[in-house]
C-alpha cells in the first residue's frame, strides 16, 4: 500500500462526539464506502480491527456486558442489609449498588494465574471499569464521575483530538508504539501530547486538569486521573511482564479457541469494544478511521524504528486498511449478511425492539435552556448535563406506541391530539434504531422539557430532567396530546380526584387504570394489556406522593405477543423487553441456517465471531442456549468453561442467574474451606450483586439456593441474610425444582445422583426444615421435583432415598408434619394423568395416617385445584395393590387413608357452603395442623 500524509486540519469538518452506537447499516456502509486520505482512495479491511462489526456482535451477543458485570476479577460494590422496619414475619432488605465504585482484586495472590499474570489481570480490568463506569445494570460508558475518561473525550473534544486519541489507544493495542507524551511536571497544566516525527504537528495537546461542578455546587479545576491511567496502561504493554502476558490472549481464528475466550482479556477487545460505544455517526467514523492512517503514516517515518518495527507497521497498515478500486469487488460483506437476516427477523415482530440490546439506553445531555438556546442557538456544556432516565424510558415508550408492524416505521401522525412538537421528532426519526444517537436523545428532551403543565415535576429550576413515578408521567402524557380533550380530560380529572385520597391500594389501581387505557387509547397498532404490575404509593421527595414500581405490559397484533416492563424508581427509570422475540419466520429461519454453515469452516477472527453470534441465535431457536438448556449450562460449568457462558448471551435474567447460583451451592456446598481465588466463587458472588436483592421474589430465587452452602457466610459478606432465621414469606416453592432440574441424566449420571443426596441431606439438617418443611416440601411443584422428575432421571428408588432421609430427619420433631406432606403428595400423584402406580405405591408405603389429626385434614382439604374425589377413586381403584385381605394391618392401614380422605371431601364441602363461590382459598402457614 502506497504511504500518504495530509495535513490533520483537512480534518476538521466533523460532528460532536457522542455517546451512541452505529447502527448495522451505517457499520454496511462503512465496510462498504472508499474514503480518500491524500491521493490514495482506501476501504477499511473489513478483517482488520477497524471494522465496527467486531463491536456490534460483542454487543448483541451481551459479552462486553457479561465480563464488565460479572467478570471474576472485578469485585463488584455492592450491600444488602436488613432494614429496621422488619418484621418477624416479614423481612424487608435494602440493596445498594455501585458500579461506579467497583475495583479490581488486589494482586497479592487474589487473582488466580490460569494463562495470565494477575498483574496484566488486574490492570485491564480497572481500564475496563474507568472506561465502562456503568450504571442500573446496563452497560455503558456514560460518566459518573467528573474524571471520568468519557469526560475527558468530549471535553475536549475539537472534531478531532478525541478521535486521535482513540486512534493511538487502537494502534497501542495493535503493537505499534505511538509516542504520546504525558507532561506532569508542573502542578495544574499537565497535558498529553503527541506530534508527529518531525515534532512540528500537533495531533493533539489536551489538558489534564477539567473545570467541573463539585457535590457543594463550587467549580473546581479537577485531574483526570482515569485518562492518565487508562494511557499508561497502554504505554505499559510494551515492556514486561505485560508484553508477554498480551500474547497469550491474541484473537482467535478457530472456533474451539474462540470458545476458550482468551482474547477477552486482551487490550485489543476492550478498546474495539470501547470505540464501538463511543463513536455513533457514519461521519465520526470517517474521521477516527482516517486518524488511524495518519498514525501509522506517521509512526512508519521515524528514522530510528529496525526493520522488524517497520515490519510491524506495514502488516498492520495492510491488516487495517485496502486500497480501494480493483479491490472492491472481491471484499466480504460482512454486514451485509448480518443486515439481510436481522432485517428479515424484524419484518416478524410487532414491536420496534426485538432484542435486549436494540433497546436505546440513557445518556447524558446537556441541560436544554430555552432561553439561551433562543438567543445564542447553543446549548449548555458539560458542566450542565444530566442523566435522561426517564425521558429515555418515555422515548422507548412512544417508538412502541407509534410503530405500524406493517410499514416498520413510527408515526404520530395518526394519532389524533399529538403535539406539533411530537409529530416532528417521528417524522425526523420514522425509523427505530438500534441505538439513539446523541442528537436523538436531545431532540427528545426538547420534546418533554419546559412543559407548560404545572403539575409537570422536573428536577432541575429550567424544567428539565424529568422526576419519576408514574402519576408525573400521565401529566407528560396528558400534555403531548393537549389538543386531545379525551386524553387530557380523562387524566386531569382522575388525577384531580385522587389529590383527596389516602395513600393505599384504591389510589394505585386508578392510576394502573388510567394508564392502561391512555396506552390503548394511544396504540392504533396494538391491543395492550397489563400482564403484572408491582407498584406502591409513597412520597420520593418527602413532599409529592406518586406511584413507583414497576408494571410488564403486554402488546399484542397480528395473532402474536410481546412484552415491556416499566421500572419506575425514585433513582431511575428503565424500560427492557421482558423477553426476545422468537418467533422468526421460516425464511428467516432458513437463511439463519444458510449462513451458519457459510461461516462453519472459518480461518479469520471477524469469521468467528460471526459464527459464534450465529450458533447463539440458533441455540436460543432451539431452546439450546445455556439459559433455556440447564443440561448445556451443566456442561460448561462441570468443564469450567466461564468464558463461554459469557460469549453464549446475555445473563441477564434472574431466573438463569438463580440457577448459575443453584449449580455453584449444589457442587461447591459440601467443600468445607474454599479457595477465596475461586473464579466460580467471585463471578456467583457478582451475580447476587446484580439482582434486585431489596425485592422479595427475586432475593428468594437468588439466595435460597445458598441453604446447600453450609458456610456462606465466610465468602458472602456483602449480604446480611440470616438462613438460619427466616420467615415463611422468604422461602421459594422453586427451590426444589431448580435444584432436581440441574441433575444430569447421561454423563457421570451416578455422581450427581449422590451430589443430590448429599445435598438433599444437607438441606434437611438445615434449621429452616425443622421450622417449616411444609413450605419447603408440599407445593406441587417440590413434589414434581422429588417424585416424577427424579424418578423420570434415575429411578424409583432415588424416591425411596428420598423418602427415607426426610423421615430420618423430619419425623422426630415433625412427624404430624411430615405425614401432612405425604398425604398431600399421595393426593399429588393420583392425580396425576397419566398416574405412576409405583410412585403412588412408594408414598402410600411410607405414610403413616395415625400422624394425620383434623387439623391436617381442614388444611388440606384447602389445596386448590386438588380434586379429592378423583384420588378417593384411584386408591378404591388400585387398592388391590395397595394391600391384601389376608393382611389385616395393610388392610386396617388402606382404611384409614380412604377415611381420611373422605374427611377432606367433607371438609371441602362444608366450606363451600360457608363461603362466597367467588372467594379464592388460599393456604394459610399459621393454621395449626395438630
Amino acid at each position: 500500500m502506497k504511504k500518504s500524509m495530509i495535513i490533520p486540519k483537512l480534518l476538521l469538518l466533523m460532528m460532536r462526539t457522542v455517546c451512541a452506537r452505529l447502527e448495522l447499516c451505517d457499520i454496511k456502509t462503512i465496510e462498504e464506502s472508499s474514503f480518500v486520505v491524500g491521493r490514495v482512495n482506501l476501504l477499511i479491511n473489513p478483517d482488520g480491527p477497524l471494522n465496527p462489526l467486531r463491536g456490534y456482535l460483542f454487543h448483541k451477543d451481551g459479552i462486553v456486558y457479561n465480563k464488565r458485570f460479572f467478570s471474576s476479577a472485578i469485585d463488584t460494590d455492592y450491600s444488602m442489609e436488613k432494614s429496621d422496619i422488619s418484621t418477624e414475619s416479614t423481612h424487608i432488605y435494602t440493596h445498594t449498588r455501585n458500579p461506579e465504585n467497583d475495583k479490581t482484586y488486589r494482586e497479592n495472590n487474589t487473582i488466580r494465574r490460569f494463562e495470565y499474570g494477575s498483574t496484566y489481570l488486574s490492570m485491564l480490568y480497572k481500564q475496563m471499569i474507568y472506561m465502562f463506569p456503568c450504571a442500573n445494570n446496563t452497560i455503558s460508558i456514560e460518566p459518573c464521575r467528573n474524571d471520568s475518561f468519557t469526560r475527558f473525550l468530549r471535553v475536549n473534544n475539537n472534531g478531532l483530538e478525541s478521535m486521535y486519541l482513540l486512534a493511538a489507544l487502537l494502534l497501542l493495542s495493535e503493537g505499534i508504539y505511538i509516542p504520546i507524551e504525558i507532561e506532569n511536571s508542573i502542578e495544574g497544566n499537565e497535558r498529553i501530547l503527541l506530534k508527529d516525527w518531525t515534532n512540528t504537528i500537533v495531533f493533539f495537546d489536551l489538558p489534564l486538569r477539567l473545570e467541573s461542578i463539585m457535590i457543594d455546587k463550587t467549580k473546581k479545576m479537577v485531574y483526570q486521573k482515569e485518562t492518565e491511567e487508562i494511557l499508561r496502561y497502554f504505554q505499559n504493554l510494551f515492556i514486561e511482564p505485560f508484553l508477554s502476558e498480551v500474547k497469550k490472549c491474541e484473537e482467535p481464528n478457530t472456533q474451539a479457541e474462540f470458545n476458550k475466550g482468551y482474547f477477552l482479556d486482551s487490550p485489543k477487545f476492550l478498546i474495539q469494544s470501547y470505540i464501538f460505544e463511543y463513536i455513533d455517526t457514519i461521519e465520526q467514523y470517517r474521521v477516527f478511521i482516517a486518524a488511524v492512517q495518519i498514525l501509522l503514516t506517521d509512526s512508519g517515518l521515524y528514522p530510528e524504528k529496525t526493520e522488524e518495527q517497520k515490519e510491524l507497521i506495514k502488516k498492520t497498515v495492510n491488516y487495517c486498511f485496502i486500497e480501494g478500486g480493483v479491490y472492491k469487488n472481491n471484499l466480504n460483506s460482512y454486514a451485509a449478511d448480518i443486515l439481510s437476516l436481522k432485517t428479515q427477523i424484524d419484518n416478524e415482530a410487532i414491536l420496534p425492539f426485538t432484542c435486549p440490546e436494540m433497546v436505546p439506553s440513557y445518556t447524558h445531555v446537556p441541560e436544554y435552556d430555552y432561553i439561551v438556546f433562543f438567543l445564542t442557538g447553543l446549548i449548555k456544556d458539560d458542566l450542565y448535563q444530566y442523566s435522561d432516565h426517564v425521558e429515555t424510558m418515555l422515548l422507548n415508550l412512544f417508538t412502541c406506541l407509534t410503530y405500524n408492524p406493517e410499514t416498520n416505521l413510527c408515526s404520530a401522525e395518526n394519532i389524533y391530539g399529538a403535539s406539533t412538537a411530537l409529530i416532528e421528532f417521528f417524522n425526523k426519526y420514522p425509523v427505530p434504531t438500534e441505538s439513539a444517537s446523541q442528537t436523538k436523545h436531545r431532540d427528545w428532551c426538547k420534546v418533554v422539557s419546559r412543559l407548560n403543565n404545572p403539575n409537570i415535576r422536573y428536577v432541575r429550576g429550567s424544567r428539565t430532567e424529568l422526576c419519576s413515578g408514574l402519576e408525573n408521567i400521565l401529566y407528560v402524557i396528558s400534555e403531548l396530546f393537549f389538543e386531545d380533550a379525551f386524553i387530557r380530560t380523562a387524566i386531569e380529572n382522575i388525577m384531580g380526584l385522587l389529590c383527596n385520597k389516602e395513600v393505599g391500594v384504591e389510589r394505585k389501581e386508578s392510576v394502573k387504570e388510567l394508564f392502561l387505557n391512555v396506552l390503548n387509547y394511544l396504540a392504533g397498532n396494538h391491543q395492550i394489556v397489563i400482564d403484572s404490575e408491582s407498584l406502591v404509593c409513597f412520597s420520593a421527595d418527602d413532599q409529592t406522593l406518586d406511584i413507583f414500581g414497576n408494571i410488564t405490559v403486554g402488546f399484542e397484533a397480528n395473532g402474536k405477543k410481546e412484552s415491556i416492563k416499566l421500572d419506575i424508581l425514585p433513582k431511575y427509570s428503565k424500560f427492557s423487553l421482558v423477553s426476545e422475540f422468537s418467533e422468526i419466520c421460516k425464511d428467516a429461519e432458513n437463511k439463519l441456517m444458510h449462513m451458519e454453515r457459510k461461516y462453519r469452516y472459518i480461518k479469520k477472527y471477524i469469521e468467528v465471531i460471526i459464527s459464534g453470534y450465529l450458533n447463539n441465535n440458533i441455540a436460543r431457536l432451539k431452546k439450546e442456549s445455556p439459559e433455556q438448556n440447564s443440561s448445556v449450562l451443566n456442561s460448561m460449568l462441570d468443564k469450567n468453561e466461564l468464558n463461554k457462558i459469557f460469549l453464549s448471551g446475555r445473563i441477564d435474567s434472574v431466573d438463569y442467574k438463580a440457577v448459575i447460583v443453584n449449580h455453584f451451592g449444589i457442587n461447591k456446598g459440601n467443600i468445607r474451606k474454599l479457595n477465596d481465588n475461586d473464579q466460580m466463587l467471585r463471578i456467583v458472588i457478582n451475580i447476587i450483586g446484580s439482582v434486585s436483592l431489596n425485592k422479595q421474589e427475586e432475593r428468594k430465587k437468588i439466595l435460597l439456593p445458598l441453604v446447600y452452602f453450609s458456610t456462606y457466610k465466610n465468602y458472602f459478606l456483602k449480604i446480611k441474610y440470616d438462613l438460619e432465621a427466616l420467615p415463611v414469606s422468604e422461602i421459594d416453592d422453586n427451590l426444589l425444582k431448580t435444584t432436581v432440574d440441574l441433575l444430569k441424566t447421561t454423563v457421570g449420571m451416578e455422581y450427581y445422583k449422590g451430589l443430590f443426596y448429599r445435598n438433599f441431606s444437607n438441606l434437611l439438617e438445615h434449621s429452616i426444615c425443622r421450622r417449616e418443611p411444609m413450605w419447603i416440601f408440599g407445593t406441587y411443584k417440590s413434589f414434581r421435583a422429588l417424585c416424577i422428575t427424579l424418578v423420570e432421571r434415575y429411578d424409583i428408588f432415588t424416591l425411596s432415598h428420598v423418602m427415607q432421609e426426610m423421615k430420618k430427619h423430619i419425623e422426630p420433631n415433625n412427624a404430624i408434619i411430615l405425614n401432612s406432606i405425604w398425604l398431600l403428595w399421595l393426593s399429588y400423584a393420583c392425580g396425576e394423568a397419566p398416574y405412576n402406580l409405583e410412585i403412588i405405591g412408594i408414598i402410600y408405603r411410607y405414610l403413616n395416617p395415625e400422624f394425620i389429626t383434623s387439623g391436617c385434614v381442614k388444611y388440606i382439604a384447602k389445596m386448590p385445584r386438588i380434586n379429592f374425589n378423583y384420588v378417593l377413586s384411584i386408591l378404591e381403584r388400585e387398592k388391590s395393590t395397595l394391600y391384601t385381605e389376608d393382611n389385616a394391618k395393610k388392610k386396617e392401614k388402606y382404611e384409614k387413608v380412604v377415611a381420611l380422605f373422605k374427611a377432606i371431601i367433607t371438609s371441602v364441602a362444608s366450606d363451600l357452603s360457608m363461603i362466597n363461590p367467588t372467594t379464592s382459598r388460599k393456604r394459610s402457614h399459621s393454621e395449626n395442623l395438630e
